[in-house]
């Protein structure tokens, strides 16, 4: 054959197979589009031994990603979702405002991939609960992001309340003596009705669950409303069965005493914020096993603290922190729960104070008990002298003088004065007893007029460090946007 013959017949060769492995490689490029548009998962891995230089070159280009040391290609999986690529910053991060709006982020339904704002992640998360059937993920302030490009919109998110100015909150509760007693004209509370008084405001609607006192405190410390133990004083430390589970609401609707750990409490509540808390019980100490926390009758065995004992006040029904298992289990109650001493040392510092200070005198100096166990009168006159030695102390504190609040309240109503089983009766009416408000940021010498109830403080002190309010509480009326409203930014809706 002749040379240029020869010549003829690689050329044409040549350029066959520069066609065919360009061909290939344009359909490899095709294949790989088409692939995205149709959502398909495709996976594109190291160009085989002996492909041409330029179609590996086109597949690489296609992949968007040529490895710089020489290594073999990275596998680059496509969303089955979206068709994008993970790769985290072009194909993943859309705009996000930092209000948490919804972004069309191309993550992979899980919320791994897509991009999150400040308050939350690729949709609209918070306490809305509307995030997409595969949202996850959350922003850095903690509330829900929706996964992926599923969550819905950010528009309809409610704006979280915020914690108010006060920052410190001192609870007294004494023994119900109804208001006439307390505030009346010819009150004997001497320092309550004619020193403490004038500095601070009177939610003169204020009144009990009842005259058992037990069932106020429950509801100052869980919103749980009270049954026929509860009502009796629970002389029986009877415990509530643990697989009774509480309703959509929250309630208990069962009898006993102690409630399972599935109840919340506003300790939990305080200590899963990071704020502290602590409840000084007078004589808590004084037991005959000198027990220095958290004490309380064996379970389901009979409580000897009904009354008070010469040297030992304590009373087990005015300390609610032991009847929640929330409490007692995680150990909350034996850090947290301890003897009145201790509130002279903590009120040194405003760091030392507890955000949260549960403050019950003894039987006797509660008023609770006249005469006393020690022959002393009792009654009104020494809850009075009580609040005349630490309202002035809790006063002057760092804590209380820079961001605190004093609230004192009464448990129960006359009848149950000094006989918790007299109280049993089920219809047992509501006794008006008043509290009083003592803070900066309420206004010196006012009345405020409605009606309230524990449920409402609970509910009440929930608002001002802007917690979801429990159980009962969540449909009773606050009073801290009105007669505290000057502590508030944007005052919360009233209940």
């Amino acid at each position: 054959m002749r040379r240029w013959q020869l010549a003829l017949i690689a050329t044409l060769s040549l350029l066959s197979t520069v066609f065919v492995l360009t061909s290939g490689s344009a359909h490899q490029s095709v294949e790989l589009g088409r692939l995205a548009a149709d959502r398909k998962p495709v996976t594109i891995g190291a160009t085989p031994v002996g492909q041409a230089a330029g179609a590996t070159a086109s597949a690489d280009a296609a992949a968007g990603d040529a490895d710089d040391t020489g290594a073999p290609d990275e596998v680059v999986a496509l969303d089955d979702e979206t068709g994008a690529s993970e790769e985290p910053a072009a194909s993943s991060e859309s705009a996000v405002g930092d209000d948490g709006g919804a972004a069309a982020g191309a993550g992979d339904g899980s919320g791994d991939a897509g991009a999150s704002g400040d308050s939350g992640g690729t949709g609209a998360g918070g306490d809305s609960g509307e995030a997409g059937a595969d949202g996850g993920g959350t922003g850095p302030d903690g509330s829900d992001g929706a996964g992926g490009g599923s969550g819905s919109a950010g528009a309809d998110e409610t704006a979280e309340p915020q914690p108010t100015k006060i920052r410190h909150v001192f609870v007294v509760t004494l023994a119900g003596q109804g208001f006439d007693a307390a505030f009346g004209p010819g009150s004997t509370a001497a320092y309550l009705n004619g020193t403490l008084r004038p500095k601070g405001a009177l939610l003169d609607g204020y009144a009990s669950l009842g005259s058992a006192d037990l069932p106020d405190y429950i509801a100052l410390l869980g919103g749980q409303p009270p049954n026929a133990d509860t009502r009796a004083g629970c002389p029986t430390f009877r415990e509530i069965p643990p697989s009774t589970a509480p309703s959509r609401a929250g309630v208990i609707a069962a009898d006993g005493c102690v409630y399972p750990n599935t109840v919340t409490t506003l300790g939990d509540q305080l200590t899963a914020s990071r704020r502290t808390w602590r409840a000084y019980v007078e004589d808590l100490e004084r037991g005959p096993d000198r027990r220095q926390t958290c004490r309380r009758p064996d379970s389901n065995g009979a409580d000897d603290t009904l009354r008070g004992r010469p040297g030992d006040g304590y009373a087990t029904r005015h300390n609610p922190f032991v009847y929640f298992h929330s409490l007692l289990d995680l150990g909350d109650c034996d850090a947290k729960v301890g003897g009145l001493t201790g509130l002279q040392r903590d009120l040194r510092s405003a760091k030392g104070t507890p955000a949260y200070s549960f403050i019950v005198p003894n039987l006797c100096n509660g008023g609770g008990e006249s005469p006393c166990a020690d022959g002393s009168p009792g009654g009104l006159p020494a809850a009075d002298a009580f609040l005349k030695t630490w309202a002035p102390r809790i006063l002057a504190s760092p804590a209380y003088r820079k961001d605190g609040l004093l609230i004192v309240t009464f448990a129960g109503g006359p009848a149950a004065a000094g006989d918790p089983a007299a109280a049993a009766a089920p219809a047992d009416a509501p006794v008006r007893n008043g509290t009083l408000l003592v803070s900066r940021f309420a206004q010196a010498g006012s009345t405020a007029g409605g009606s309230y109830d524990p449920y409402s403080l609970l509910r009440s002190v929930e608002d001002l460090f802007a917690l979801r309010p429990l159980a009962r509480a969540a449909r009773a009326r606050s009073f801290a946007p009105t007669v505290l409203g000057r502590a508030f930014v944007e005052p919360p809706s009233d209940g």
